[in-house]
């Protein structure tokens, strides 16, 4: 299991994907997004493979998917891995893991303190 596995719960080819649609301006078709990915890789993906990673990301609600003419084109919705990571551990576990998260926060002065930094930022 790779960092983006453990950080994210993206695959290699999901963590791709997504970074083609964080490089993106705008909303990708799948033909653009597999363009981006096989002009840097030694055996080129299958538009279908392609499809569905982002048919997934979409079910997951990491992507939007939005009416392109006949197809669609995806847009990032997650800003980030990090952000990707906390919705799924709020999907995951819900309100424990908020209780959790609060639990740590008040038990370390250093996690608060950071925290304010972050909030006054």
């Amino acid at each position: 299991m790779g960092h983006w596995e453990r950080t994210s719960g993206l695959g290699s080819l999901e963590a791709e994907v997504m970074g083609a649609l964080w490089r993106a301006e705008s909303a990708l078709r799948v033909r653009e997004v597999l363009a981006e990915l096989n002009r840097v890789r030694d055996s080129a993906l299958a538009y279908t493979t392609v499809m569905t990673v982002l048919s997934r990301l979409a079910e997951r609600g990491v992507v939007r998917r939005e009416r392109a003419g006949r197809g669609y084109a995806y847009l990032a919705v997650a800003r980030s891995t990090a952000e990707i990571a906390v919705r799924r551990l709020l999907d995951d576990y819900g309100d424990a893991a908020l209780v959790s998260f609060v639990d740590q926060v008040s038990d370390d002065e250093q996690l608060r303190a950071r925290l304010r930094r972050l909030v006054d930022e």
